[in-house]
């Protein structure tokens, strides 16, 4: 699992929470594990694991203002990540924010075709 800092020009950070705006998990959040050949690594511990991060296109990702600097400093220390804890972030930054998925999602939907 390679850092490639070319993919980090878009602003993605390790420990960045992350929607997913396309694929089979639109909608869902995500924590940003990586880069890897211009890919985001993502994981949320449930349906992808810290040990097994799903490539993702940036495009098909959606920014928040959050960063789990826990998880970025396990990631950089080299730290095995419990995917249960990584879940329980996760969740727990949402529900604290006030706000949920289906609301950033719909302020940034792909425009429709003419």
């Amino acid at each position: 699992m390679g850092v490639n800092s070319s993919a980090y020009k878009e602003g993605f950070r390790t420990g960045d929470v992350v929607i997913v705006r396309r694929g089979k998990y639109a909608g869902k959040p995500f924590a940003v594990m990586g880069a890897c050949d211009g890919r985001i690594l993502i994981a949320n511990g449930a349906e992808y694991t810290a040990a097994r991060p799903k490539k993702k296109n940036v495009i098909h990702l959606q920014q928040t203002h959050y960063n789990l600097e826990d998880v970025a400093g396990r990631v950089a220390g080299g730290k095995p990540l419990d995917n249960g804890w990584l879940m329980q972030k996760i969740s727990k930054l949402l529900e604290n924010s006030g706000t949920s998925c289906e609301q950033e999602d719909e302020a940034a939907e792909w425009p429709k075709k003419k």
